[in-house]
């Protein structure tokens, strides 16, 4: 499995739109207040965030995520929009995900990284990273706040 930047996957947009929408229906679904599309777009850069990766192997797509601000938190660099399909979970395809994002936000010249979650908090403690607070997402659930220091 390779981690890849979503400007070389751009074509697959509208798949990981559906992927966003069907896992967060309230924000990306009809009625909520994001675009999957437009949020994705946005991350086709190569050397400035927003920036999207994946992983992807023989031309399939098995997960996404972003450096990006966090508009929960307001920190940044965030990793945001991190999903795996639910075929594929259980792989380590998070946690590739997680170290290319520190990686690149290291390639960037940023010393830490944050993500807030209300579930990958168990991955992200066994992987490195600490817990510094918690936060209210937009549609009110209750998470907490990880950073890691690069």
């Amino acid at each position: 499995m390779n981690i890849e930047l979503l400007a070389d996957h751009s074509e697959s947009i509208p798949m990981l739109a559906d992927w966003y929408i069907s896992e967060w229906e309230p924000y990306y679904g009809v009625n909520g207040p994001g675009n999957a599309r437009a949020d994705l777009e946005s991350r086709r850069n190569r050397d400035q965030i927003p920036l999207g990766f994946v992983a992807a192997e023989g031309g399939e797509l098995y997960g996404i995520a972003a450096l990006d601000l966090d508009e929960a938190t307001g920190l940044t660099p965030s990793v945001v929009g991190l999903f795996v399909a639910p075929s594929q979970r259980g792989r380590g395809i998070a946690t590739a995900l997680l170290e290319s994002a520190g990686f690149l936000a290291k390639r960037l010249g940023h010393s830490r990284l944050y993500v807030s979650t209300a579930v990958l908090g168990g991955l992200l403690i066994r992987v490195g990273w600490r817990s510094i607070g918690e936060t209210e997402f937009l549609n009110k659930e209750q998470g907490s706040i990880y950073v890691r220091d690069l």
